[in-house]
């Protein structure tokens, strides 16, 4: 279940009403003090109930209320609200107009005792015949009413979700008015309505969230759920817990039962006591690293802030790795996770987090660090600032951002620039390199006559289309006033489908076939012939084409260490020859280096 956005009211530094759209990979930026944390900490009220303090109610307010409603993708999910029958949020008709889960919680800041939310839920209300919080016997009168055959449950055929279904489908007809209304979940009693707030609660994604002035470390609790459940279930697997507590207990008796009646023979009748013994198998394993150097062992906790952050971000590139099940409904939040990383390993926890994303999880961050900001997407960009002490959403604007966060072209290359005849625009140096690589191979061969440097084109990496550092390079190049091309990768997983690079840069103005190319496989990895890498490292066993993500099947396996996992293009392209290079750019009929070779040429 995804969250789609959130809406704020009184809640710190936000006074009116603020509502922020959220993406796969949502990300805050903006000067410090704009207000990146407050939405961290309003997802982490919402989702993890944590304590509401007071001083959380905005100091400029005068209502007590503070308010937070979160919108949902339900994706049909399937609960169970008050039978043992599966059912949906869409099926059950809990949702807004626009087919949202929306919910939404208040907190009374004027309370004096501890200050406990109060949750609504928006549906859809019939003006007649309103279904959702009857009772077995209300629904079969209804069903009377209307003429719908149905009898009393049974499991099976009739049960109270098969008459609200028939129910439903007699009141979508366009003459049975309904509107959406706000429904207060109540938080005692037995009704529907209370049973509705309980399966709510469970459905709702657990929202792992790591401060910045916490150092990530094996003893989060995220890692150390992750690592209990899976104790948790070896154990259930493999241990007859009836048998051991059996033994245990047969031990244990006789001596608590003397010592029990010692206790009894000094306390009143009344305070007489007897033995218990009870078992927590959850608590049974604990998991800890220890590090190894020439000093010897050093507990985790003791190493570096920034070392435990980089070893630790290992627990989610696993978690990318992984098979994403049902039970792993979790949202991440890092707020400002460069925070103690040399700016090379932040380029690294930038592509674990990404990776995450591409397993389904859904992350969000807040960052000040140029290097995430310039390889994010420009759709998942937030930019919030503080105008007149109020909080404020601005539009993607690429130019205020680069100059926030000083986001500019790398500086060893803009000497480049100045003999460069012609800049050649790719995604990142594993690229650049693998076209000088191929440049050359043909030039030996005889099918060109000089090389990419000879014909003074420079490769350049730019990112992806969608990133700032890309536009901010593209907006250079309107100023440099020199020819240029570029190249990206398709990112599609079938010949049939249209690149979205394609449709961005088509979108700034660029020419395809004049002023950039996209490739005709998935992406650069896909060049590197299966059998070639299978040569270089034949204990993989590798088996990929031009559409399957290389970089993810390297990763997964067993030798990813090897194949130097989702770095397989910077590690091995430029061991390919030229037989190898030639079968991947020549598809029987055009040969896609030359046509790219061609085209820079044209430009010169």
């Amino acid at each position: 279940m995804k969250v789609l956005k959130i809406k704020i009211t009184n809640f710190r530094g936000i006074n009116t009403e603020r509502e922020i759209k959220f993406s796969h990979f949502a990300t805050l930026v903006g000067r410090n003090d704009s207000g990146k944390s407050t939405v961290l900490k309003a997802l982490d009220l919402f989702l993890n109930e944590s304590t509401f303090e007071k001083d959380y109610v905005n100091q400029k307010s005068q209502n007590p209320l503070t308010s937070i409603e979160l919108f949902l993708d339900p994706e049909n999910t399937p609960i169970i609200i008050d039978e043992n029958i599966p059912t949906t949020f869409e099926d059950e008709e809990l949702l807004n107009k626009d087919g949202q889960l929306q919910i939404k919680k208040t907190w009374d800041g004027s309370r004096t005792s501890r200050i406990t939310p109060t949750c609504y839920i928006i549906r859809k209300r019939y003006a007649k015949h309103d279904c959702v919080l009857l009772n077995e016997q209300e629904l079969i009168n209804i069903c009377n009413v209307l003429s719908i055959a149905t009898r009393k449950a049974n499991d099976e055929e009739f049960n109270n979700v098969e008459k609200r279904k028939k129910i439903r489908t007699y009141l979508s007809s366009p003459k049975v008015e309904f509107d959406y209304i706000e429904e207060k979940i109540p938080t005692s009693g037995s009704s529907r309505l209370r049973n509705i707030g309980t399966t709510l609660k469970g459905a709702l994604p657990k929202f792992e969230y790591f401060k910045a002035d916490t150092s990530l470390s094996e003893s989060d609790t995220a890692i150390q759920n992750f690592f209990k459940n899976l104790a948790e279930e070896a154990i259930a697997q493999e241990i007859n817990h009836n048998e051991v507590e059996r033994i245990v207990i047969g031990k244990l008796q006789s001596v608590l039962t003397k010592i029990t009646e010692k206790i009894n023979k000094v306390v009143p009748e009344e305070e007489k006591i007897e033995p218990q013994i009870k078992f927590d198998w959850s608590k049974l394993v604990q998991t800890v690293f220890r590090s190894k150097n020439v000093e010897g062992e050093i507990p985790f906790h003791a190493r570096g802030d920034g070392f435990r952050r980089i070893t630790m971000m290992s627990y989610f590139e696993y978690l990318a790795e992984q098979q994403k099940s049902e039970k792993q409904n979790m949202y991440f939040g890092f707020e400002e996770p460069e925070t103690f990383l040399h700016p090379s390993a932040q380029e690294n926890l930038f592509q674990k987090l990404k990776e995450l994303c591409d397993n389904d999880y859904q992350v969000i961050i807040s960052t000040h660090s140029p290097i995430i900001v310039a390889k994010t997407d420009m759709k998942d960009i937030i930019h919030i600032v503080k105008e007149n002490g109020q909080f404020s959403i601005l539009p993607t604007n690429l130019k205020s951002i680069a100059q926030d966060l000083g986001i500019t072209v790398d500086n060893q290359f803009i000497t480049l620039f100045e003999n460069a005849k012609l800049l050649f625009l790719v995604e990142g140096i594993g690229d650049a390199n693998a076209f000088n690589h191929v440049a050359t191979l043909y030039k030996q061969n005889r099918e060109i006559d000089a090389t990419l440097k000879d014909l003074g084109a420079v490769s350049i990496p730019a990112g992806g289309c969608g990133s700032v550092k890309h536009w901010v390079t593209l907006n250079l190049l309107n100023t440099l006033n020199k020819p240029y091309f570029i190249f990206q990768d398709a990112d599609i997983s079938s010949s049939a489908e249209t690149s979205k690079n394609k449709v961005l840069l088509e979108g700034l103005g660029f020419v395809e076939g004049r002023d950039f190319l996209v490739s005709q496989k998935r992406e650069l990895e896909n060049y590197i012939p299966c059998d070639a890498l299978n040569r270089l490292v034949p204990e993989a066993k590798l088996n990929y084409g031009d559409y399957d993500d290389v970089k993810k099947i390297c990763k997964v396996n067993a030798f990813a260490g090897k194949l130097g996992g989702g770095n397989v293009l910077e590690k091995y392209f430029e061991s390919l020859n030229y037989a190898d290079v030639k079968k991947a750019f020549f598809d029987g009929n055009e040969d896609e280096f030359l046509k790219i070779y061609t085209l820079i040429k044209a430009k010169l």
